[in-house]
């Protein structure tokens, strides 16, 4: 099985080289000073239990010369047009794409593209940072894994095939029947923690040291919890605690992977994951004051960001 990730930063590069100690065949579709650092340094990732380094092969968009089995999307969802239009000549009749992305929207617009035969559902809770230096840090605060299934529920050969290539290369995988209610589950609890690391720039040990972190993340919880049960898919009572639990740890290190972007000055995911929930909001009444506070702080990032002067 032919594996083509889109990008070598953190998540992708984490999956992709994990699934190449697997044996899986991989390459990587990454931007010029990427492959420049991947050529100099090959891909590292450290983690709490281990370290890898290993020469891969690289491709520049445009350069595609082949077909792939797999297309593990694990891009940024702002990047989603460019990734579509990246990755198209690398489908053929029998590929497929498997988005990671956070949020739910994407769905829509790949099987709009490739149609839904090409597409499956997809989640990780795997958190991956690609460091200043080009190196991957894997952390272990939330037990990383993968879920993935058909959109339709149907069973397929082609989901066990691809959950085993990743469980041979050491992530926790599973084939769902209803992988769109694992996906709007994984979408709640990211929005939640995404809204509260927005609005208090902290991490979690720093939010639970705090005498009003346990009931501000609890109602931020509510809202995002309010919103997918509109949806018609309300997250089961272990999402809810998973996130209280993450931010019930004083000391603890874990920052999202949006708090690490707003940290470094990096466009953010906010417009795409929480602005989906608060437009989504609108539509059924619901009130979400705290989501609004967060798409506030995220949208004045990215007007900040537009505004600095260009480097050198």
């Amino acid at each position: 099985m032919r594996f083509l990730v889109l990008g070598a930063g953190g998540l992708g590069g984490y999956l992709g080289a994990l699934l190449l100690e697997g044996g899986a065949e991989v390459d990587f579709l990454v931007r010029p000073r990427r492959a420049e650092q991947l050529a100099r340094d090959g891909l590292i990732v450290r983690t709490p239990e281990r370290l890898i380094r290993r020469r891969v092969r690289t491709l520049l968009a445009g350069a595609l010369d082949s077909h792939y089995d797999v297309v593990l999307l694990a891009c940024k969802a702002y990047d989603l047009d460019e990734a579509i239009a990246a990755v198209a000549p690398a489908l053929g009749e029998s590929g497929v794409v498997l988005p990671v992305l956070n949020g739910i929207a994407h769905i829509g617009r790949l099987t709009a593209r490739f149609g839904q035969a090409h597409v499956l559902g997809g989640m990780t809770t795997v958190n991956a940072h690609l460091s200043p230096a080009g190196e991957i840090v894997g952390f272990a605060e939330i037990p990383g894994r993968i879920v993935l299934g058909e959109l339709d529920g149907g069973r397929s050969g082609r989901c066990e095939a691809i959950a085993r290539a990743f469980e041979k290369g050491g992530v926790p995988s599973m084939v769902s029947p209803r992988i769109l209610a694992e996906m709007w589950q994984k979408f709640a609890a990211f929005a939640a923690i995404a809204t509260v690391a927005t609005i208090t720039r902290a991490s979690a040990g720093e939010v639970a040291a705090t005498a009003e972190g346990a009931r501000f993340v609890a109602a931020v919880f509510e809202e995002c919890a309010r919103v997918a049960g509109a949806e018609g898919y309300p997250p089961p009572p272990e999402t809810g605690a998973l996130v209280r639990g993450l931010y019930a740890r004083a000391g603890s290190p874990y920052r999202p992977s949006i708090l690490v972007d707003l940290e470094h000055g990096r466009p953010s995911e906010g417009d795409h994951t929480i602005g989906d929930l608060v437009r989504r909001a609108e539509r059924h009444g619901i009130a979400v004051p705290r989501l609004r506070a967060a798409l506030c702080a995220a949208q004045a990032h990215a007007v900040r960001r537009d505004r600095a002067p260009a480097p050198g």
